[in-house]
């Protein structure tokens, strides 16, 4: 099972960036699922659900950074909306507790990305995007199962992180 800890926004966040990138995706992209928008902190790609949420399990009760989506950004293939932590050291504490190398760690939601292998240009302008805070309070266990129309996503354990 393709595994990955993950942050996920509260709902009024998702609403009002969903709302700013209300128009259509540009030909040959497709636009995320808002319902499936996720701040990964690490990738375990293949692996036992048990396993992985046992070593999580130790991350219970990091102090847990504010969040908030602030800018845009861009991979190959990717259009994102830049995540913001505010202590910014809270994050890469917690990144690092779960198993992740903060150095490699480029906080964001996937908002869009390319359908097949074309190169396209001109590349895609997103709106500027800035939404409010919210507090994080756990991290999720995911699976990931890729499926034609996008990955379908399912919580298979929540570890609890300490709310100041």
């Amino acid at each position: 099972m393709r595994l990955f800890a993950a942050l996920v926004p509260p709902a009024e966040a998702v609403v009002e960036m969903a709302a700013a990138l209300a128009c259509p995706a540009p030909a040959g992209w497709r636009k995320v699922d808002p319902a499936t928008w996720h701040v990964t902190l690490v990738f375990h790609g293949e692996a036992e659900p048990m396993v992985v949420a046992a070593a999580l399990d130790e991350a219970a009760g990091t102090p847990a950074p504010r969040l908030r989506i602030d800018g845009t950004g861009a991979f190959p293939g990717v259009h994102f909306a830049r995540i913001v932590a505010e202590p910014v050291d809270a994050l890469h504490a917690l990144v690092t507790a779960v198993g992740g190398d903060p150095a490699g760690f480029v906080p964001h939601l996937t908002v869009m990305r390319r359908r097949g292998r074309a190169r396209l240009e001109p590349p895609v302008q997103l709106p500027r995007l800035s939404g409010p805070w919210w507090q994080v309070d756990e991290v999720v266990l995911m699976a990931s199962e890729r499926r034609p129309e996008g990955p379908v996503y399912a919580v298979v354990h929540r570890v609890p992180l300490a709310v100041r």
